[in-house]
């Protein structure tokens, strides 16, 4: 891990929820790599410098597919990249990393010569964030089966109300309502009432969940749409 210049060095600015630090110079060559590679990767910080940062890279995933763009980003004057990389962890296992990528001159306002990148696993959390995003595909998916007086007593269903309060509100009979119910029961594969409304619950959940989870910062990358890009389909 010897450093080749002081421009291998960290500066604080350049940290976003850091997990391991490293620094390349020219297209992608490794000039220092922070110790915390091994915990998360588990490689030798002494065998990775000096490589090229491809020889980590996961051939073929589509979210290394920008790479060359963002080798040819000029990242001048405080410009940065974020975005995720899928990579082999020194088990061959693919991970997936969120790398926040910085430009680092010489001198004020001279060339960039080094990029600066901080890496977090966020591989966890896009699993099962797809996943959960997944599943909120095939309840709405279920969902846009239903008519609309169906979406109607759905949601009437879901604040607790019972048939004959349904009835009266949508001013149709109470045995309409039972009808449209087994409809809304078969349309979401539910065998009961209770499971028909954890479902309507699950879905409202998800719904926002998907719009406030929290550990979710992987998420405003720049290629963020192709790790949920299954879930969409």
């Amino acid at each position: 891990m010897t450093l080749d210049s002081t421009l291998d060095l960290p500066r604080a600015t350049d940290f976003v929820d850091p997990y391991f630090f490293f620094s390349n110079r020219d297209a992608s060559e490794v000039t220092f790599v922070s110790p915390s590679i091994q915990k998360i990767l588990g490689y030798d910080p002494s065998t990775v410098t000096g490589l090229s940062y491809h020889h980590f890279l996961c051939e073929g995933d589509p979210l290394n597919d920008d790479i060359p763009e963002c080798q040819q980003a000029d990242l001048s004057d405080g410009r940065s990249i974020t975005a995720l990389r899928s990579v082999k962890d020194s088990s061959g296992e693919r991970r997936i990393l969120l790398v926040h990528t910085v430009g680092v001159a010489d001198t004020e306002g001279g060339p960039v010569v080094r990029r600066h990148n901080i890496a977090r696993d966020v591989t966890e959390s896009v699993q099962t964030h797809t996943h959960l995003m997944e599943r909120l595909q095939q309840l709405d998916h279920a969902a846009r089966q239903m008519t609309s007086q169906e979406r109607e007593i759905a949601n009437r269903i879901l604040e607790g109300k019972m048939n004959r309060d349904i009835a009266q509100e949508l001013d149709i009979s109470d045995r309409t309502v039972e009808r449209r119910r087994a409809s809304i029961m078969k349309h979401l594969d539910a065998a009961t009432t209770p499971e028909l409304v954890s479902k309507l619950v699950e879905r409202r959940m998800l719904h926002t969940w998907t719009l406030s989870a929290a550990d979710a910062q992987w998420q405003s990358a720049r290629n963020s749409h192709l790790a949920v890009a299954a879930a969409a389909m």
